[in-house]
């Protein structure tokens, strides 16, 4: 998906570090982003962490646990030409 993020050379960027653990056990760190504003980074680990919510098995309600966290970082980017 192309995003389009209207900003000046070197302007501050951020993404959101997010870490699952699948059914299996398995554990896997993605990154989405960038994203022209932190609130937007930190939507996406609010996202994921309240997506994979552990639930009761009786109630289905959340336990207060998830099998994802996530972090935001900042960073910024250097633009040159593609050849």
């Amino acid at each position: 998906m192309a995003r389009s993020i209207g900003m000046a050379a070197d302007a501050t960027v951020f993404r959101a570090v997010i870490t699952k653990q699948l059914r299996d056990g398995t554990t896997v760190t993605e990154h989405e982003g960038p994203y022209g504003a932190i609130g937007a980074a930190r939507a996406r680990v609010s996202f994921w962490t309240n997506y994979l919510a552990v639930r009761d098995e009786d109630t289905q309600e959340p336990t207060g646990e998830s099998r994802a966290s996530g972090y935001v970082e900042r960073g910024t980017v250097s633009w040159e030409r593609a050849v």
